[in-house]
């Protein structure tokens, strides 16, 4: 009888790393729970991020998770207690998934199917408890990531079925790996709220602790690795350095033939974390066919972090000889430019240095207008460059702009099908919008939202400034989508906005019983609120008589499923006297809802409504404006 065992990765022994099998047996008992939580990671979260890597999977889908009985285990657990912020608890766990899976895929489009048969996975995944709270339930917060690409081995069925799919040969577990790294590996994070208000897109998108800067110089007595006429003849080496920190590679220049390279390049890497983060190095000798290794080094980013500068010669790893010189220097962030004209003096505009970090949050757009399908021949000019979008002379030139279809530049895939080459009308779909942000050298592509005018990026896109008095952002655009959404910020500013009340209204009754020393609110309806997606919303109500904001004090409506005009009638109350009433605001906010990790889980709109200003004992029934702050207590009666 054939024999099955697990492997696991030798443990490895530091003395600040705590056993924890009391945990492993805990993981154990949730463990069908983690599946579930697991199973709606993948189709809320993995499923759609696949589906926007390339249009050919749109339709791609999960079909069964099932991830088999054999339990994830914590090898080792390390909580930090120094450096770090008293409102906050960091632990790192180092994981291990090895598990005989049960995962069917299907890509309806192309009727092809294929399964993943087994998962190994290793890693660093880091948790951040913040705020700490000094009442229930003591945690503001929770976000989880790995410090550090996890290890990742996808066994799969029918793999070749979906490499088969034209414009998918580059398909692989490295895409799957790649997903993971867009959503959980540092910085990105996933963070999931445990009170309503913690300030969500700050624990999301932290700033970053400091730069390193790293001044790559020079290196002694490599190893010959170049020989001749089978070793008899020992040549020299050409010496290259990769760096890595997180997710950050470089690579410096290769020195051709030479044991004693100088190099004298430098490099800036961000750092949102310095402890339990390295810097890894490793040398290699340029070869046609295959790079030789020519040693490393790890250097603990928190005892640089401490040091704040080092210049020192190290000695190569894993090799017999090698000296590696290296000049370290922490760069803490100042909150404001004050100190600017300082540091743009020490750094002497030396265009390889930066003075400025830069962080660009791209959230979302609205209203963008349709890409127009259809012969390239219909319409005169005119038309067709109005409408911003794609157009060209000949079918053999197409110009692509900020907010393109990316199936029209996929020289693999197959055409779109121009509905109009027979008619010569233009048919108007949906866009698949992506932004393009350029400083100098540097250039971010966000992700492609798939056919939607309406998306939501939600991300962070950091840039290192050598003199901002010198450098601009650059954001890709179409020319008419760039009026539109100027003119919408323009009206917003003034108060006007595109229509009159842009964020939608809400609908309430608001009197105070006497009898019985109560507030009654009932919460009557929406209406013109603005859509996140195609599918429209999830909204539901959320009411706060403040200034308490206690969970107790909380009052919350049902929520109604894809509606922008939702109908709640629902009556509500808060125990205050008249009296005391007129020293209270009603604090509205209309969110839509979503599951536990849906990233439109968003606030919608809000009003404050103050209850000093009329008779409240009457009561009155009204529609109040929506707006992002309820700053704007404009009343329609």
């Amino acid at each position: 009888m054939e024999s099955k065992t697990t492997l696991y990765p030798i443990d490895v022994h530091y003395p600040d790393v705590e056993k924890v099998e009391w945990l492993n047996k805990t993981v154990k008992q949730m463990w069908p729970y983690v599946c579930q939580f697991v199973e709606k990671l993948f189709k809320e979260t993995i499923e759609p991020a696949i589906k926007e890597t390339n249009a050919h999977l749109s339709t791609f889908g999960f079909i069964k998770i099932d991830l088999g009985d054999q339990p994830l285990r914590i090898n080792g657990v390390k909580v930090y207690s120094e450096n770090v912020d008293k409102r906050q608890i960091i632990m790192d766990l180092q994981i291990s998934f090895v598990g005989n899976t049960e995962i069917d895929v299907d890509v309806k489009r192309y009727y092809c199917r294929a399964g993943i048969k087994s998962i190994q996975l290793h890693g660093v995944l880091r948790v951040i408890l913040e705020p700490l709270l000094g009442s229930m339930p003591l945690v503001g917060a929770l976000s989880v990531f790995f410090l550090k690409k996890p290890l990742l081995d996808i066994n799969w069925t029918g793999l070749t079925n979906i490499l088969d799919i034209p414009g998918l040969n580059g398909f692989s577990d490295h895409m799957i790996q790649d997903i993971i790294s867009t959503y959980m590996v540092l910085p990105n994070r996933i963070t999931v709220p445990l009170i309503d208000e913690v300030e969500l897109a700050q624990l999301r998108f932290p700033m970053p602790k400091g730069v390193l800067r790293i001044h790559f110089l020079e290196a002694q007595n490599l190893e010959v690795k170049d020989t001749y006429l089978g070793g008899l003849i020992k040549g020299k080496s050409d010496p290259y350095g990769m760096l890595l920190v997180s997710n950050q590679l470089f690579r410096s220049k290769t020195i051709k033939e030479c044991l004693h390279p100088k190099w004298n390049e430098v490099y800036e890497a961000l750092v949102y974390e310095h402890s339990g983060q390295h810097l890894e190095i490793e040398l290699f000798d340029e070869d046609p066919d295959k790079d030789d290794f020519l040693g490393s080094l790890i250097i603990d980013l928190s005892e640089l972090h401490k040091e704040q500068k080092v210049d020192e010669w190290f000695d190569l790893e894993e090799v017999a000889t090698g000296k590696l010189h290296l000049r370290l220097e922490w760069l803490s962030l100042y909150p404001s430019a004050e100190k600017l004209d300082q540091v743009l003096r020490s750094i002497r505009a030396n265009d390889n240095l930066s003075s400025t970090l830069l962080v660009v949050y791209l959230d979302s757009a609205s209203n963008l207008p349709n890409v127009f399908e259809g012969s390239f021949g219909c319409g005169n000019l005119k038309e067709r460059r109005a409408s911003g979008l794609v157009f060209c002379e000949n079918p053999d030139s197409l110009c692509r702009t900020l907010f393109t279809n990316p199936l029209d530049f996929n020289p693999d895939g197959p055409k779109p099908p121009y509905k109009g080459l027979k008619s010569g009308k233009k048919v108007s779909i949906d866009p698949n919008p992506f932004v393009k942000l350029t400083v100098g050298q540097k250039m971010y592509t966000s992700k492609v939202r798939y056919k939607t005018s309406e998306p939501l990026w939600e991300e962070a896109f950091p840039f290192l400034i050598n003199n901002p008095h010198t450098q601009e952002l650059e954001i890709e655009s179409l020319p008419s989508a760039t009026l539109e959404l100027q003119q919408r910020l323009q009206q917003l500013q003034n108060g006007s906005g595109l229509s009159q009340y842009p964020l939608g209204e809400v609908q309430l009754t608001i009197r105070h019983s006497s009898q019985r020393n109560k507030l009654i609110v009932v919460v009557h309806a929406c209406r013109n609120l603005i859509a996140l997606t195609k599918d429209g919303l999830d909204p539901f109500i959320r009411l706060y008589l403040l200034p308490d904001k206690s969970r107790s004090g909380r009052r919350k409506t049902s929520t109604l499923k894809k509606t922008l005009n939702p109908i709640y009638d629902q009556s509500f109350e808060f125990s205050v006297s008249i009296v005391e009433l007129h020293r209270r605001t009603l604090d509205v906010a209309v969110k839509n809802g979503g599951g536990l990790l849906s990233k439109h889980k968003v606030l919608l709109g809000k009003a404050v409504v103050d209850l000093a200003s009329e008779d409240v004992s009457k009561g009155w029934t009204r529609w109040y404006h929506l707006t992002e702050d309820g700053s704007k207590k404009i009343i329609q009666t």
